[in-house]
């Protein structure tokens, strides 16, 4: 109420000056006693503890002028901030309705409302605010954000996809990668139907807008591999690694799958190989080692293991290293003991989550393509560093 009686003050202070700046020296006694009065009759009702009746009357005698504009906001945004959106609302659209403000205010009042209709969970009404700035050079930008935020929450991929040609004008390359990944929705959904040539329109559109776009190419990968076109499928996957090394230890094992289809395990082993050298990651190392086992032999991918771990220690990569040690011709005693190291480090492990998100930090043992703290695309990647890659 502190806060409310505070932004009050200054409305009725610049109210006051500019009536006696203005009006005629015989009517500014009467209108300064009037101003007075209906100052007075308003903190009445805020002190009486009537907070809806005192904004009411306040906004109804208090006009709006330039120099009280910015004291309207602050209000409204005080009343936001602690959840008071029926308050915020009832200034914002006061301010709208104000037909002598200048056109920047009165978008700034109509893109404020629009938040409230958002954080009312009105996304009807958002929506529409929202569309009315389209046009408006300070707040487009602004206004297509969260329209895609309410096509995102409504899950009305098809609507987002209408903004295209503003987005693309923009070239703001977050709203660019938004709306990639509303063509990988579809493309999700067509997947399902099997409907092969309208898959990959749409997955042509994402990279269009977003050629960094690894969501798009590992479901082209994913739908060249249902139609068994694994050498096309094998060159997303490599595309996957350029644009993303964090979330390529996702595909490896997908990856592997297509050059055994193609019978050339020795191209995928020195590309596997290539990649352990530029990133350290467990998940290259691990695959790659199997390979140097069956050409070198277990002693050789042991030493390479150990070299490996000193090198980059990993939790996972130690896990592995001890089933090779089990592979040895040990004694039942030393097998046991080394089978309890491995239990006791697959048990830490599982309770470990695999997935963090690059904006906001959530973990998750399960991937989201949106991240569902921030509601980010493509940002959840596999954790790395001693408990993970």
């Amino acid at each position: 109420m502190l806060e409310l009686l505070f932004l009050l003050l200054p409305v009725a202070m610049g109210y006051g000056w500019f009536m006696g700046r203005n009006s005629v020296k015989q009517n500014d006694h009467s209108a300064k006693q009037d101003l007075s009065i209906k100052y007075s009759t308003g903190l009445n009702y805020l002190l009486s503890n009537q907070q809806d009746k005192a904004i009411e009357f306040l906004l109804e005698t208090l006009k709006v002028e330039d120099d009280t504009v910015e004291a309207h906001f602050a209000m409204a945004n005080l009343f936001r901030k602690r959840g008071e959106l029926d308050r915020a609302l009832k200034v914002h659209e006061h301010l709208v309705r104000q037909k002598h403000l200048p056109s920047k205010a009165k978008q700034q009042a109509a893109f404020e409302l629009g938040k409230d209709f958002l954080s009312a969970g009105l996304y009807d009404r958002a929506e529409t605010m929202f569309h009315k700035l389209l046009k408006s050079k300070d707040f487009n930008l602004k206004s297509l954000s969260y329209l895609l935020q309410i096509y995102q929450s409504t899950k009305d991929w098809q609507h987002g996809l209408e903004l295209n040609k503003a987005i693309a004008k923009s070239n703001d390359k977050k709203l660019l990668h938004t709306l990639a990944n509303f063509y990988c929705e579809l493309a999700t959904l067509a997947l399902e139907k099997d409907e092969f040539i309208e898959v990959l329109e749409l997955l042509e559109n994402a990279l269009k807008y977003d050629p960094n776009s690894c969501r798009a190419n590992w479901l082209m990968a994913k739908i060249y591999e249902n139609h068994q076109q694994f050498d096309e499928a094998c060159q997303c996957y490599k595309d996957i690694y350029t644009q993303d090394k964090d979330f390529f230890p996702d595909v490896i094992e997908q990856m592997h799958s297509c050059y055994q289809q193609l019978n050339d395990e020795d191209e995928f082993y020195q590309f596997i190989k290539k990649v352990y050298d530029e990133t350290g990651g467990s998940s290259a190392l691990i695959k790659y080692l199997s390979f140097v086992e069956n050409k070198h032999g277990l002693k050789k991918a042991q030493d390479y293991m150990l070299s490996a771990l000193k090198r980059r220690p990993t939790i996972r990569g130690f896990k592995h290293f001890i089933k090779m040690q089990m592979n040895e011709q040990s004694s039942p005693q030393e097998n046991e003991n080394l089978d309890m190291i491995k239990e006791l480090i697959s048990s830490y492990l599982s309770v470990k989550q695999r997935y963090s998100c690059c904006n906001c930090g959530f973990s998750s043992s399960t991937h989201y393509w949106s991240c569902p703290s921030c509601h980010d695309w493509e940002q959840l990647k596999p954790v790395r560093g001693l408990e993970g890659e």
